[in-house]
């Protein structure tokens, strides 16, 4: 925990950080993973905003099993730093699915039910203007906000980060996620999927115990 000090002296502690993992897969896509992609964007549906694939299991295809095995080890990776978890558990994908957001399309604010983390991972971005917001699902009797105020990690409500082809994003799936209209002349291509837990959770002193199978 790394404070900070006002001009009188004041010390200020983030007490409760909100995970945000980033990694860059550094190499280009493979040519039968372009051709799944493509096959898979032959059949989208229209979601709120964009189209979302009828497919909601993208990465049980052979042909990305590449992918998904550097999305596992980016998922151990975090679940090793971020959540280092009591019991030795198992993450695992549940669901899989490509968004589709073309010019002046969004994807509405949203958060993942039935899953502990979940994944954004960018087929097609451009990375001058691409980004995804993350909010704060707090909500305050008064508001105090202003359209001049100066941003900071403790006033502010929601946080957009630039995004980029080749990026993955992990983050906890209760976190509400949302993208403004691209103005982009490119389509914006993502992978997003859940991840769900195999093994024990729970103690039994509070009888919260449970083997997850």
């Amino acid at each position: 925990m790394i404070p900070t000090n006002s001009d009188i002296g004041g010390e200020i502690k983030p007490l409760f950080a909100i995970p945000l993992y980033s990694n860059l897969l550094n190499r280009p896509f493979h040519e039968h993973e372009h051709q799944c992609f493509g096959d898979i964007l032959k059949r989208m549906k229209h979601n709120y905003g964009n189209l979302i694939s009828v497919n909601s299991q993208v990465l049980d295809d052979e042909r990305l099993g590449d992918l998904k095995s550097w999305f596992m080890s980016c998922v151990r990776d975090y679940f090793a730093n971020i959540i280092v978890p009591k019991y030795n558990v198992e993450p695992y994908i549940t669901t899989s699915w490509l968004n589709h957001t073309k010019t002046n399309e969004y994807h509405h604010i949203h958060h993942h039910p039935n899953s502990i983390i979940s994944s954004v991972f960018y087929i097609n971005a451009d990375e001058n203007s691409d980004k995804i917001t993350f909010h704060k699902d707090e909500y305050n009797t008064i508001d105090l906000s202003s359209e001049n105020k100066n941003y900071n990690i403790y006033n502010s409500n929601l946080w957009s980060s630039p995004v980029q082809t080749g990026k993955i994003l992990l983050f906890p799936s209760s976190l509400k996620h949302s993208v403004k209209s691209v103005t982009s002349n490119e389509s914006r291509i993502s992978l997003s999927f859940n991840v769900f837990v195999k093994g024990i959770v729970g103690g039994d002193i509070d009888k919260a115990f449970l083997e997850l199978k």
